[in-house]
């Protein structure tokens, strides 16, 4: 069984202490907060534990403003039915299946400068080879043409 705090988007909402956090369809707020930035950070966290969404209300319980940004993960290019697929890292979910390795970790780079996360490479064992990842988490593009002048 869930529990209360694990399932539904979080909601931001006016109470009579201060800011709630609570479940999508709940009365009961899962914390109260004094602030509303501190229940939002706090609501923040729980929706990106969870991967739901976020619904903050205003001072009358309206509805202000929604996030439902999924985070974006590390992309791995791995073998895949004879081609070459990109998988978000601790998914099985294939984003995008490519004829060769070279136009999947394009693909891969791509989402991965956009979004600042690594791009992982592995070879055509499926073990993997490289990363191209800096230290700000924005992989350098020469470390890609590095990553397929080895391949």
């Amino acid at each position: 069984m869930f529990e209360i705090s694990e399932i539904g988007s979080k909601h931001v909402v006016p109470r009579e202490e201060g800011w709630g956090v609570k479940p999508a369809g709940g009365e009961r707020a899962i914390k109260i907060f004094p602030s509303r930035g501190e229940a939002v950070e706090f609501a923040k966290e729980l929706a990106k534990k969870h991967d739901v969404c976020m619904v903050v209300h205003d001072e009358e319980s309206k509805f202000q403003k929604f996030n439902c940004k999924k985070e974006i993960r590390n992309q791995h290019v791995v073998p895949k039915w004879g081609s070459w697929a990109v998988i978000e890292a601790g998914g099985e979910e294939i984003s995008k299946l490519f004829p060769n390795k070279g136009a999947a970790m394009a693909h891969a780079y791509d989402i991965a400068t956009r979004n600042k996360v690594c791009m992982l490479a592995h070879d055509k064992d499926g073990k993997f080879k490289s990363v191209a990842c800096s230290p700000n988490r924005d992989p350098g593009i020469l470390q890609v043409f590095r990553m397929m002048m080895k391949m």
